[in-house]
């Protein structure tokens, strides 16, 4: 596993890339902001993002959803209960955080499910609270928590 964590934003977002040696395949977790970096990071490394994985529906996590699905054509991946966050989030909001609004997910999850980057596989764990949606991402070493800790 490939595993590279950049603080991004004004708000100081953890954004992570993710991704498979063998398949040369990525996801990022929470593209905040910084896209064009991020992308460069993961050409460094000689991956693809073929995914990107929010741990919860919030403008200061989303935000970067539509320049990197633009630039990467890469599928948008949030739990259930967030998802609707994604395509309501007030225009004010988007003013505050410098973001742009984010395109609607590609597919949703639940506690349990898997989100799968080559052999990788990272568990869903439902964590509500900071928002209905809230979620961890669990691979054996490494737990992605977004606002949750």
């Amino acid at each position: 596993m490939i595993l590279q964590q950049m603080q991004v934003g004004s708000m100081a977002v953890f954004a992570y890339l993710v991704g498979d040696r063998e398949s040369g395949k990525a996801l990022v977790i929470d593209p905040a902001a910084n896209v064009q970096s991020i992308i460069q990071e993961a050409d460094r490394k000689d991956l693809e993002i073929v995914s990107i994985v929010n741990t919860h529906g919030h403008v200061d996590h989303v935000s970067g959803n539509a320049e990197m699905k633009e630039a990467t054509g890469a599928e948008i991946i949030i739990h259930e209960d967030d998802a609707p966050m994604l395509t309501k989030t007030p225009a004010m909001m988007l003013r505050m955080f410098g973001g742009k609004a984010s395109p609607p997910a590609d597919r949703t999850v639940r506690d349990g499910d898997t989100i799968s980057v080559g052999s990788v596989s990272l568990e869903v764990i439902h964590v509500p609270g900071h928002s209905p949606g809230g979620m961890a991402l669990y691979v054996p070493g490494y737990l992605f928590t977004g606002d949750t800790l």
